[in-house]
């Protein structure tokens, strides 16, 4: 029970976090450029990172193999992942872009079953399925009102590589975790070497490097690091080696949930037949994933 209990814990700080920052996001790409913001964010959230690590006194000495390992999940998870959201915000609404990014959940279940030999269970199937559908029923008036022009499509796009860099970024942090390298510092380093590999891409396509100094855009940027960064993945990626990343994944279809709930507080969202349809699937889905238990052999 105190398992589940702490399960439940680390999945309510995801995705009520997560669910935040569909509108906090808002606050940066309406101001600054997407790979500036996205440097930014994870360059803070490494110094944040760093010096809790010196305070809990972690060793942060490791050799070479580990370096690589820290390197490739800040380049997929706190780099390409989130420069190629940021880009897809550009071109989609952030509703379309929260369902290109609840593939996650299929993308994870089929790489630890590649990977590390997980097996599928069918109520990880069913409830993903069921979380599926009703993210499809959530976002349906603007699947409906969808138009096949070239910009559109090119942000669906856009958003599906995002969502398979972050799954790739997942399958490397279970491989950390299964070496019991604490999560605060593969989290430091691989947050620092994302800014890093996010840097030398704004370089290279010439991206401007300042940001409005404004209490909006700073309080953003301040939020995404500390909240959306460096507690929700330590939380998410504490939860994902203690159930998998295939279920943690489960994570991304009741974000959105909570971004419409927060929309309908401070935006004054109206909550249509198909939106309420999609929160029960979703909600179905979820019980059936994280709350079940499984028969043992």
């Amino acid at each position: 029970m105190s398992s589940l209990f702490e399960n439940l814990i680390l999945y309510s700080i995801c995705t009520l976090i997560w669910g935040s920052t569909y509108f906090v996001i808002t606050f940066q790409i309406d101001s600054a450029s997407p790979i500036t913001s996205v440097f930014w964010r994870f360059l803070l959230s490494a110094g944040i990172l760093f010096s809790y690590a010196f305070f809990k006194k972690h060793n942060l000495s490791y050799s070479r193999p580990y370096h690589l390992l820290f390197f490739f999940q800040g380049v997929f998870m706190f780099s390409v992942n989130y420069m190629l959201t940021y880009i897809a915000e550009t071109m989609i609404s952030s509703g379309l872009a929260a369902l290109c990014f609840t593939v996650l959940v299929y993308c994870n279940m089929f790489g630890m079953r590649l990977i590390f030999k997980t097996p599928i269970t069918k109520k990880v199937i069913l409830g993903s399925l069921l979380g599926g559908l009703g993210i499809i029923f959530i976002f349906m008036n603007e699947i409906l009102s969808f138009t096949d022009n070239p910009k559109t499509v090119f942000g669906l796009i856009i958003g599906f590589f995002a969502t398979l860099a972050a799954s790739i970024g997942n399958m490397i942090a279970q491989k950390a975790y299964r070496l019991e390298i604490p999560i605060a510092v593969t989290n430091s380093w691989g947050m620092l070497y994302g800014s890093i590999f996010t840097l030398a891409i704004a370089l290279l396509f010439k991206q401007d490097l300042s940001i409005p100094l404004t209490p909006r855009f700073l309080g953003a940027l301040f939020y995404l690091a500390l909240f959306g960064s460096v507690i929700a993945f330590g939380a998410y990626l504490s939860l994902a080696g203690k159930i998998g990343a295939e279920k943690a994944a489960y994570t991304t279809v009741i974000s959105p949930v909570i971004a419409l709930t927060l929309s309908s507080i401070f935006e004054n969202f109206v909550w249509s037949t198909y939106i309420q349809i999609g929160v029960v699937l979703c909600l179905l889905g979820n019980v059936l994933t994280l709350y079940t238990k499984e028969k043992t052999s």
